[in-house]
This record gives structure tokens, sequence and C-alpha cells, in this order.
């Protein structure tokens, strides 16, 4: 029966809510939005772990965990709908996983194109949101950084996320440069994730210390940054983002490849402040030429799996030269990037998690 036939019949959802961490933040923001609209409930964790598979009398919401499309929960609804996010090609099993779902939601376009063309036709996009009462708008004349130029960059350090581009690029505006203030957050939980920066080819990478700040000194260091004008982050609470951001000229983004949308870049723009971001991927669903200054020279990176040296992922490479040209145009043209900050904090507006909620609820004729 479709859900609009019972409206008011239970939504299941096999979420997982959390902080800081990008599946933990949708998790949370989904569950107390689509709580406002729908009448839901939240599958325990517990249900994860192994033995028979659990049976719910409604619908289904299921987290699924990578390219295979393998669900996350181990439990069956009447109706089963799939949310997922994916960098990698998609596996040889993931056509069959997809079987098990009504409707597998993307979290970006792109993401769903590449379903389609594995002939997973059951897709729908659904776009991630920010969080407005804690994201919005700051004053851009009031910048306490008008003595000094601040590039911030955000996202987990791996090579998928482009930091790497962002060290050369930063070292070339520092050596020009006097005022010139570097502010991180890249904190990664994860080593094989961060490891990948080894097949990077535009940095030196040799991690060592302790502590992540120690780590990743070590990292600028030994690519030549000037480690008085950097500022290392650990892993900052959500809600103190933004008084980080309210310093900050300008932030980069020249990311390989996104399967949704980039929270961390979302939340960055819906503060008003300036990004130069790649165009490629997840990245298109919300920037424009208007709200974003847009790298837009991409090559094919293909990305190798260590043992067997098959291609595992094709993502998008920006170019070094362009992201300096136009960090350094940014540069000395600040005032101009108002204009810029002002459009992407109002096109922020529109991109809530309750969009995504009602979004999610039509899409499944909950509505």
């Amino acid at each position: 029966m479709p859900l609009k036939e019972a409206s008011k019949k239970m939504l299941y959802l096999a979420l997982i809510p959390g902080k800081n961490i990008g599946w933990g933040v949708c998790g949370a923001n989904l569950i107390k939005e689509i709580s406002m609209l729908h009448p839901c409930e939240l599958i325990p964790w517990k249900e994860n772990q192994g033995g028979m598979e659990k049976f719910y009398p409604g619908p289904v919401f299921h987290t699924i965990g990578d390219h295979n499309l393998r669900k996350v929960f181990n439990v069956k609804g009447e109706e089963n709908y799939g949310y997922t996010f994916f960098e990698n090609s998609i596996s040889e099993g993931a056509v069959e996983s997809a079987k098990f779902f009504n409707i597998v939601f993307a979290g970006s376009t792109w993401c769903g194109e590449r379903l389609e063309e594995r002939g997973i036709s059951w897709t729908e996009t659904l776009i991630q949101g920010v969080s407005p009462d804690i994201f919005h708008p700051l004053s851009f004349d009031k910048n306490s950084a008008k003595e000094q130029f601040v590039i911030f960059s955000g996202g987990k350090f791996e090579l998928r996320k482009g930091q790497d581009l962002v060290i050369r690029a930063v070292k070339a505006l520092q050596d020009r440069h006097k005022d010139v203030i570097f502010i991180n957050l890249w904190f990664n939980p994860w080593k094989f994730s961060m490891d990948t920066m080894a097949g990077s080819g535009h940095i030196v990478y040799n991690p060592r210390g302790s502590a992540w700040s120690e780590i990743m000194g070590n990292i600028l260091f030994d690519n030549g940054l000037d480690l008085k004008r950097v500022i290392i982050g650990e892993q900052v609470a959500q809600h103190e983002l933004k008084n980080i951001y309210e310093v900050v000229n300008l932030g980069v983004f020249p990311n390989r490849c996104e399967g949704g949308t980039n929270l961390v870049l979302m939340e960055f723009m819906a503060c008003a402040r300036p990004v130069i971001a790649s165009w490629n991927t997840g990245h298109k669903d919300v920037l424009t030429s208007e709200n974003a200054i847009l790298l837009e020279k991409m090559s094919r990176r293909e990305i190798l799996d260590p043992a067997t040296q098959r291609i595992e992922a094709i993502w998008e490479e920006p170019d070094l030269d362009e992201l300096i040209e136009k960090l350094e145009d940014a540069y000395q043209n600040r005032g101009v990037l108002k204009k810029t900050a002002e459009r992407a904090g109002e096109d922020m507006r529109s991109w809530t998690w309750k969009r995504s909620a009602k979004d999610l609820l039509e899409k499944i004729d909950a509505f």
C-alpha cells in the first residue's frame, strides 16, 4: 500500500544520529525535521547487530553504507527506502543490493547519475541541508580579519577533499604576501583515509607525531608553510564553527569528488562567506557562478585499487594553477568578494534540513 494511502502510518528511521561526522549530522537533522512533519520512530542501533532480519510494520528509511549499496541496519519494512552517498564506482553486487529498495535516494545529482548508468533507475535525489539557527549570514563589513587575509579550509584530510592543492596554493600566497593567515579544520580520525594523501603528487606526505596539531604541523612545515601564520584546528563542535567563519575572508574547497553536496561547504556559505570551489560532482547542486568563485578546469583522475590496480573511482582533478590564480585575484580584489558572499548566504537560506525532510516525505508519498 503506498504510504500516501495511510498518511499517519509510522515511518521507521534506520539512521545514525551524531555530531561532527557527516552521516551523524545528516541523521540527527533528518530525524528532528521528519518528526515535526510525520509520525516516525528511530530504529535502535542494536538492530544492526547480527541475528535475524527484523521486520517493521511500515516504511523504513535506511542508511546505505557505501558504493556496494548495502543497508546498514539488519531490518526490513513494508516499503524500503535507502539513502546513499558514494565516491567510488558502483560495485558488481550493487545492482542486486539496490533491488531491496523501493527508491534509492542519492545525496547529489552526480551520485544519482552514477546509479542510473548502472541501470538503477529507481532513484531520486535528496539534497542535504544546513541548520539556519546555527549557520546564517554574518556581517561581512565587520569581519575582524580586515587587516589580514584569512583563508579557511575544512573537511577531513584526505586525497578526495583536495587539501594537498590547498597547501600548495596557500604556500604560493604566503610567499607573496605577509598578511596571509591560514586556518584549517582537517581532523581525520581514520588513518586509512588520511594515508590516501600518499598518492597526491603535489605535496610531501610524511606524517609523524602524536597529537593532531603535531601531525598536521609537520606536514605543513615539510611543504613550506609559515607555521607562524597557520592555525591548526582540532575537532570543533558544530555550533562553534560560525565563530571561526566570522574572522575568515575566503574558503577554499578544491574537492576532487563529492557524493553529496559537501556539508562544510554549505555551512560556510550559509554564513555569507565566499568560496573558491571545484565545479564538479556534488558541488554542482549548490554552486553557481554568482554564489562562488568556480574552479572549472578539470581533468580525469583515475583512482586505482592498491591490491588489484583496477580503477575503483573516477574523480575530477582541479587545476592547481587556476586555483592559485583565483586565490591571488581574490586577495587583490577582496572588496569584490562581498557580493559573492551575500549571494552565498542568500542561496543557502533555501537549503535547509526542513526542506530535505519535506522533499523526502513528498517523494515517498507521505503527503
